[in-house]
């Protein structure tokens, strides 16, 4: 061979590596950007040209390649810290360097901006000096749009659950949760590790967690639909019911493969339901103790004594209230109506006085003895039956006064009729007198026997005239001198005979000098 020959061999053997690394280059499917130590590029492959969607000769290439553009003093690069790792890759330290966001109209050239992380190797020459810094670029735009995207669906999730009160899961065909929700961890705020498995229990409230775990396992078992209700706890701490229904879905075998569920909140409704039924119960015990007062009010309105009011009262009220002990006072000195016993805890006991028409007091009622106290509707109440009773023990004075009233009526008519009979005897005989004497003595006599009745009658119609003119506030007295000795002696002979017709026997007793005594006064009525 010759040495021409042998020259060209050597030549070529050397360019072959130099090639084979160029080819290696521009083919590897990787970005690869190559640096001097200064920070400038010397070379890029087409990966890296299809990265930043270049082709060969645009302006964005060249001027990544002039000597207007230094990586270490790229404003982008600078202010993510990317430089900063370029600068230790550099001095001969091997990089990885964090995600950015890059974009190349930075550059005031076209192109596109792109997500990547990159890995900074520096490459050494035989004496360990830094020669070049090799560039590896990953494009991780697409990975970062779908977090991007993911994150978002997963916030519109969770601003949809929450809108909604909807919180959507699913667990293993024995009940375990494995798969992540977001919209029960917006809801409780649980993360996810504390949910997982039987951890959303810890969410659920305490007096609902049992019943809860048993419907949910009972399930499981039966493989029938879960549906229960429960209060689930906020992230705020506060508890909201939920109604709560799963579904299995089934393999084609007919085993359940997973549940799908969904809780959704129902927390106002019930709290309203609660309400109404909170009102109703209230309503329909407020209805039976008016239907007890009703029933009060009739009894003590037709009671006719005091007594017998005062034991309906204390029956009532015990009735009613729950008393055990019951104290009606009528009339004197009373003490202290609401002055509590000694000693006695608030709401042990009540006091309440018993007034009149007038607002004057007649009595008291004192109640103790409840269980748990009593409470400002029991006050009322007790202050409604005392002024029922108060109204009764008024009405029954005035019973006990009409009877009597009619008692002395009877008396008055009783000795009225005798009254006005009396002289009609005497009339009579002297009548008969009259008819069969001839002495003239005898009529006279007889005469005046029937004048002095008459009289005496005139007597009486007027006294009956008088009891008129007094209740119609028209008595008129006819005042002169009368003597006190005849008033008695007539006072006597009109009574002498109902003191006899009774078998009594009166005695009359006055001072001597009294009989001639005179008064001026009202002469029939003192005769009566």
């Amino acid at each position: 061979m010759s040495p021409t020959a042998e020259t060209g061999a050597g030549a070529a053997s050397q360019a072959y590596p130099e090639v084979r690394f160029r080819e290696l280059f521009e083919q590897a499917p990787v970005s690869l950007q190559i640096l001097d130590p200064q920070g400038y590029t010397m070379r890029v492959n087409r990966a890296w040209e299809a990265l930043w969607h270049i082709h060969e000769g645009s302006a964005l290439k060249r001027h990544v390649m002039s000597r207007d553009y230094n990586l270490l003093r790229d404003p982008q690069l600078v202010a993510t810290g990317v430089a900063a790792c370029l600068a230790r890759a550099v001095a001969g330290e091997s990089v990885e360097i964090p995600a950015i966001h890059y974009d190349t109209a930075a550059l005031g050239q076209s192109g596109r901006a792109r997500w990547v992380t990159a890995r900074a190797h520096p490459i050494k020459d035989e004496q360990g000096r830094v020669v070049e810094v090799m560039l590896m670029h990953e494009d991780i735009t697409e990975r970062i749009q779908a977090e991007t995207i993911l994150r978002e669906r997963e916030e519109r999730f969770r601003t949809l659950a929450m809108a909604t009160s909807q919180i959507v899961w699913s667990s293993t065909a024995n009940g375990q949760i494995l798969e992540d929700s977001p919209s029960w961890r917006a809801f409780t705020g649980q993360r996810y590790e504390e949910w997982r498995g039987y951890g959303w229990l810890d969410a659920v409230h305490p007096d609902d967690r049992e019943r809860t775990r048993q419907a949910w396992d009972a399930s499981i078992a039966s493989h029938a639909a879960y549906e229960t209700e429960y209060r689930l706890r906020r992230a705020d701490g506060s508890y909201r019911w939920t109604a709560v229904k799963g579904i299995p879905l089934l393999s084609l075998d007919g085993s359940v493969r997973e549940w799908v569920g969904a809780n959704r909140d129902i927390h106002d409704s019930v709290t309203q339901q609660e309400g109404l039924l909170q009102r109703l119960d209230s309503e329909r015990r407020q209805s039976a103790l008016l239907a007890k007062v009703a029933s009060a009010a009739r009894t003590l309105h037709t009671a006719l004594s005091s007594e017998d009011i005062a034991d309906a009262l204390s029956q009532e009220v015990r009735a009613i209230l729950g008393a055990a002990e019951v104290d009606v006072a009528l009339d004197g000195d009373t003490g202290d109506a609401s002055a509590a016993a000694p000693g006695a805890a608030p709401g042990a006991s009540l006091a309440l006085p018993l007034l009149d028409r007038k607002g004057r007091r007649i009595g008291h009622i004192r109640v103790a003895g409840k269980a748990g106290g009593f409470d400002e509707q029991d006050e009322a109440i007790l202050a409604q039956l005392a002024a029922l009773a108060a109204t009764g023990f008024a009405n029954a004075r005035l019973y006990r006064s009409l009877r009597e009233q009619d008692r002395r009526k009877d008396e008055f008519l009783a000795m009225l009729s005798h009254e006005l009979r009396n002289p009609l005897a005497p009339i009579a005989a002297a009548a008969e007198v009259l008819r069969i004497a001839a002495d003239p003595g005898r009529v006279r006599v007889a005469s005046e026997v029937i004048a002095r009745q008459v009289r005496h009658m005139t007597s009486l119609v007027n006294d009956l005239l008088d009891v008129s003119r007094v209740t119609r506030g028209l008595i008129k007295l006819d005042k002169t001198l009368v003597g006190i000795g005849t008033v008695v002696a007539s006072a006597v002979e009109q009574s002498r005979p109902l003191v006899e017709a009774r078998g009594h026997a009166l005695t009359l007793e006055m001072a001597p000098d009294l009989g001639a005594a005179r008064v001026h006064g009202d002469a029939p009525t003192w005769c009566r």
